[in-house]
């Protein structure tokens, strides 16, 4: 491996709703002119920070957000062969060296930090907490390579020479106890996220956090249910914290990333990216214009190729009245350049192929949407959301299902079914020569999608082709245009009823544990968990041969092309594409080249 230098950074000014990390290179130095003054400290921790967003997108720009997490039962990639996501990459993939150089880049640099942290001339507070910061990255890139890669050299010291590169792999279970060890160290250290006010610098609640999916994690990977207390444990501190709570409407999350907005109380870490006043990026993501609603028009809306489609199977998770299910996959597409915004709703029957849609580029601020690839909407490491589901998983590994476990995925479920169940017209009125629209008028909730249907010139019923979601009160409807006057409905909404799970979905604890593992995926979908976690619960394998057989029992044939997906040829290239050598990426050419101590993966 080869010597690493760091690059300086400056710090930015944070607010609600400007990035909180300037990642903008300055300067290259050594550490031995270096570390002497908390600024400097600063500039080095902010170094730590840049790869998660490196704008070569081999980490969370593209690669760790979309394509490394792509092509299971969730979802799948449209697009051409040059993607890992279509599984027909070799050794010497570009993304596999640049991720791998990345990681280690900042492992490197927080490596460096630690060693030279004691020069400077700074309160020892100040010392603490970029110590920890610093101690909980170094942890957190080993974390990602070790979830992707397997066994890999654990690196705990700065590289001293550009000879030193015989780095042996370390094993798995050598490489989880270095991560707990370090962000065990870092929880004590860093600051809580009310300090920061945002959710760009690691806070103690996100170390908690992670810590709970490290633990579950090496739980299942090396096949070591101590571990399991270990999640319990952590993941009880972010919950009894009384600091996170969940956002009342889904959506709402994925519109403040996409706007750039902080939302401390449901997530606890993200991946931000920068971009100044003037419109210059020192980095930048591309997955929110490689995912969305197909759109060619930059200036409307925004540019999204649309090259991520949601399986049907996914699809199908989803209970009547989940609002996460539209949100998360579209129902709509844009008709031709979207100049007027124009939106063609699917028939339900169309389940297969929907647009992966979780972050739109209409919610980014104008000056940002008329770039073509580039966007600055925040990548969510880590939600409260998804604590509480680890919590209840691990928990429900040790004693089965409890009230306590039951309640907490019943939480994030009644969040998920706060929308219209029901529009009963109460009178037709009379004269309508065409359906009238109808108004879901609400102080709360937002984005029902509902059609007045006639008999005559009566209006009969109404139909509900989007629940809508953030629905606080029961919301009043009336009718406008049509030509007729007189018509009325009232509404009702989904109530905890409709959202809390069945007597034998908590049966067992094999039943509570599919039950989790499925809420996981409705909750959670395309945020890049569905891959990893059927990794650590032993089952990407099987997943990935069984959708074969799905989509040639469920898939569109060749006949339907709805949207350019030509039939089930098109969903099935990742799937016959896999193999099990896809369990974990390639250690990467250039690498096995350089370091005498690496071997490859098997099947590579």
């Amino acid at each position: 491996m080869k010597k690493i230098l760091f690059s300086i950074v400056i710090i930015a000014t944070a607010t609600s709703c400007k990035k909180y990390l300037d990642l903008t290179p300055q300067d290259t130095v050594v550490s031995s002119t270096y570390y002497a003054n908390e600024a400097q400290l600063t500039s080095a921790l902010m170094a730590a920070y840049s790869p998660l967003g490196n704008t070569d997108e081999s980490t969370y720009s593209r690669f760790l957000s979309l394509e490394a997490p792509c092509a299971n039962d969730e979802d799948y990639y449209s697009g051409g062969n040059a993607s890992y996501a279509n599984y027909n990459q070799s050794a010497s993939y570009a993304n596999f060296y640049a991720c791998w150089t990345n990681l280690y880049a900042g492992i490197e640099r927080a490596n460096l930090l630690l060693e030279n942290i004691d020069k400077a001339d700074a309160p020892q507070a100040s010392k603490n907490f970029i110590r920890g910061e610093a101690l909980f990255l170094r942890a957190y890139y080993h974390f990602v390579l070790v979830s992707y890669w397997g066994s890999v050299p654990l690196k705990l010291s700065s590289t001293k020479s550009v000879t030193d590169v015989s780095n042996a792999r370390t094993p798995q279970r050598d490489v989880y106890a270095q991560i707990v060890k370090d962000m065990t160290a870092a929880e004590a250290l860093v600051q809580p996220i009310t300090y920061w006010n945002n959710t760009g610098r690691v806070s103690r609640t996100a170390v908690e956090g992670i810590l709970a999916r490290v633990c579950l994690y090496a739980a299942g990977r090396l096949a070591d249910p101590s571990y399991y207390a270990q999640a319990v444990t952590w993941s009880q501190k972010v919950i009894s914290s009384g600091t996170h709570s969940l956002n009342p409407d889904y959506k709402q999350i994925f519109i403040n990333e996409s706007a750039d907005l902080y939302d401390i109380k449901e997530v606890l870490w993200e991946v931000e990216f920068y971009r100044d006043a003037a419109g210059q990026y020192s980095e930048y993501e591309r997955f929110g214009s490689t995912i969305g609603i197909n759109n060619t028009n930059i200036t409307v809306g925004g540019f999204m190729q649309g090259g991520y489609g949601a399986t049907g199977n996914h699809y199908a998770l989803y209970g009547s009245g989940d609002s996460r299910r539209d949100w998360n996959m579209t129902n709509f597409y844009y008709t031709g350049n979207n100049a007027a915004n124009a939106k063609v709703y699917f028939p339900t029957t169309f389940t297969w192929g929907r647009y992966v849609a979780k972050w739109r580029r209409e919610y980014q601020p104008a000056a940002v949407i008329i770039v073509k690839n580039f966007g600055g909407t925040n990548w969510p490491l880590l939600r409260y959301a998804d604590v509480l589901l680890m919590n209840a998983e691990a928990d429900n590994e040790i004693n089965g299902p409890t009230a306590a476990s039951i309640a907490e995925v019943n939480l994030v479920r009644r969040r998920a079914y706060n929308g219209v169940k029901t529009i009963t017209v109460t009178n037709g009125g009379t004269g309508y020569t065409s359906a009238p629209t109808v108004n879901v008028n609400s102080t709360s909730g937002t984005g029902t999608i509902v059609t007045a249907n006639l008999t005559g010139t009566t209006v009969t019923s109404v139909t509900i082709s989007y629940a809508g979601s953030g629905f606080t009160s029961v919301p009043t409807i009336s009718f406008t245009g049509g030509g007729g006057t007189g018509a009325a409905a009232t509404a009702t909404l989904y109530t905890t009823a409709d959202a809390d799970l069945l007597p034998a979905q908590t049966a067992s604890k094999a039943a509570f544990k599919q039950t989790i593992m499925d809420e996981r995926s409705r909750e959670l979908a395309f945020e890049g968990h569905r891959k990893l976690d059927l990794m650590r619960w032993g089952t990407l394998i099987s997943t990935m041969q069984n959708m074969v057989t799905v989509i040639n029992a469920q898939a569109p044939s060749a006949s339907n092309t709805t949207l350019g997906y030509a039939g089930r040829t098109k969903f099935l290239v990742p799937y016959t594409n896999f193999t099990a050598r896809d369990t974990a990426f390639a250690i990467p050419t250039t690498e096995l080249s350089l370091n005498p101590a690496m071997t490859q993966n098997p099947g590579w």
